[in-house]
């Protein structure tokens, strides 16, 4: 058994220098995270001392911009809403007009064509009750005239066949 014993004290040997190998990096481990992990305390520490500020800042800006944005947020709901009022209001409006101004053609229209209508039963009238009588008149004339004419006519007839016959008489003799 004096190798066993030998044997044994090897593998206590290695198992010894394993364990304060282990030991070591344990400890090499243990002392980085230690330092990393007091370098983040500080950078942590250095963030937050330079945050502080500008959370403070955001959160003075935002107690104060909070009101503003309440009450710009209750003026443009009132606005939409007298928009949305005017913007009937104007549409009804152009609709009444519409219809004035559709029936106020329609008047005319009509007023118009009762006084076209008017005139051309004046023109009638005017033409029956003054026209007709001048043409009466003017066809009475014309038939006088041609009477006297006729007759005047005939009577230079006559003369000029008197006329004739005693230059005709002289000519045969």
């Amino acid at each position: 058994m004096p190798m066993n014993s030998t044997a044994l004290t090897v593998f206590i040997a290695i198992t010894s220098v394993a364990f304060v190998l282990q030991v070591s990096i344990l400890l090499s481990i243990y002392l980085n995270v230690r330092r990393t992990s007091a370098d983040l305390h500080s950078v942590a520490a250095d963030f937050q001392r330079r945050m502080t500020p500008i959370i403070e800042n955001a959160r003075d800006v935002l107690a104060d911009a909070t009101p503003k944005v309440k009450e710009i947020t209750s003026n443009l709901t009132e606005t939409s809403a007298t928009l949305k009022r005017q913007a009937t209001t104007l549409g009804d409006m152009a609709v009444e007009m519409a219809l004035r101004t559709r029936n106020k053609v329609a008047a005319a229209d009509d007023m118009m064509t009762r006084t076209l209508e008017r005139v051309e039963r004046t023109t009638g009238a005017v033409q029956n009750s003054v026209l007709f009588p001048v043409r009466r008149v003017n066809g009475i004339l014309q038939g006088i005239s041609v009477g006297i004419g006729a007759f005047l006519n005939q009577k230079r007839e006559v003369r000029e066949e008197q006329k004739r016959s005693t230059n005709d008489e002289g000519m045969f003799v």
